[in-house]
């Protein structure tokens, strides 16, 4: 890595005889670049430190799907005020003579280095509406631009374009500033495809967690040090209820080992799953610890497991919630009948009030509570609820 960003340094040399763009510039671009990578707020530096390495007046880094109103969308800018982002990506955009030569032209591609005047001529330019109407509000005249990301290849950048403008006392774009484009261009291309992998994981990410904040269940992740990683709206909920605050109070930035809880996350991160009922009556919770291991790589060597994280459920014992008795219903294979019956048989429901609730016979319900701890291979409901800590590990 050390050898090729001084290669890249040593490129960067002769592009700055005349002193249009310093080492330090070009070094201020690669630190803004790399430092975007997962900050949206970020990339309008990123825009500034281009312009700026390359004397632009005006500059936005923005996608283009095609022609109309809405076809434009502003990633970033530098200089360009809201109000002219939004006038040319609602009505501008369909009467910018750049757009229509390059559509024309098919010059969108990724990796096309091109200036304005490659496409329009001056004069037609300035003789056109979009000219004297919309880019004299800048002013702008002229316009160098680099197609970063065409949205060819998949999973990387969606179409994304820079464009640098100048003002019209300023003199043009030549090739020199195309070649310096050009230098800076690998970079662009490698920060903002890193950048948008990132912004695609943080969303997958986030979306999991708005998924497991609707689980009616609490469910707090641990890495092999008992560090709690993450916790649900549920986990957090219970977390918070004072009457719980005598063995977790709020969510720890470590289990330790000093309490049942903590031993059975603890037992857990060494491959031991477990349950147990913390406190007595309404209040009581129900803790589960499932073991999380790590799975082999697929097309590697077969290695064996590595155990070390922990997912623990947490439930009040009164109010078993659906997920938990779904999660047990497929796990043992038990039948409809015998699902019924299961969130009443884990809230401490007696065979009697099951079968008030159910509208059964209670012989009914002794015999499904019998299938079930047979499937299961509990006798009584304590065991079911440890045994539901000792299940398979969850593997990742």
């Amino acid at each position: 890595m050390a050898e090729s960003a001084q290669t890249t340094t040593n490129a960067a040399a002769p592009l700055v005889q005349d002193g249009e763009m310093s080492l330090a510039a070009f070094d201020r671009v690669q630190t803004a670049l790399y430092g975007a990578v997962g900050r949206d707020e970020a990339w309008h530096g990123v825009v500034q430190a281009i312009a700026q390495a390359l004397k632009a007046d005006v500059a936005c880094w923005c996608t283009t799907y095609g022609q109309g109103p809405h076809a434009a969308s502003f990633y970033a800018a530098w200089n360009l005020p809201e109000a002219l982002e939004r006038a040319y990506a609602e009505h501008w955009i369909q009467h910018n003579p750049w757009l229509h030569a390059c559509m024309a032209r098919n010059v969108l591609v990724q990796g096309s280095i091109f200036r304005g005047t490659d496409l329009v001529p001056a004069p037609v330019l300035c003789a056109s509406r979009f000219y004297r109407e919309y880019m004299l509000l800048y002013p702008v005249e002229h316009m160098l631009t680099a197609v970063v990301s065409d949205g060819s290849v998949p999973g990387l950048a969606p179409p994304m374009i820079l464009n640098l403008f100048r003002h019209p006392d300023q003199p043009d774009f030549d090739a020199r500033d195309v070649e310096r484009l050009h230098l800076l261009y690998p970079h662009m291309l490698r920060a903002f495809d890193l950048h948008w992998t990132t912004r695609r994981l943080q969303e997958q990410v986030s979306l999991l967690h708005r998924f497991l904040d609707a689980l009616d269940f609490g469910l707090v992740m641990l890495d092999p040090a008992a560090q709690a990683l993450y916790a649900n709206h549920a986990a957090r909920a219970l977390a918070a209820a004072p009457a719980l605050a005598q063995w977790m109070g709020s969510l720890p930035v470590r289990v330790e080992a000093r309490d049942a809880l903590g031993r059975l996350v603890h037992a857990a991160a060494r491959g031991q799953g477990g349950g147990l009922v913390l406190g007595d009556g309404p209040q009581a919770l129900m803790a589960l610890a499932l073991p999380i291991e790590e799975r082999a790589q697929a097309g590697g060597e077969a290695r064996a497991a590595q155990p070390g994280a922990c997912m623990l459920l947490l439930t009040r014992q009164g109010h078993a919630p659906e997920g938990v008795a779904d999660f047990v219903t497929r796990l043992f294979g038990l039948s409809a009948a015998e699902a019924r019956v299961l969130p009443l048989l884990l809230r401490g429901a007696s065979p009697a009030q099951m079968a008030g609730a159910l509208g059964v016979k209670v012989s009914t319900v002794r015999s499904q509570l019998s299938a079930i701890f047979a499937k299961t291979g509990t006798v009584r409901q304590q065991d079911l609820i440890r045994l539901l800590g000792s299940v398979p590990p969850v593997r990742l």
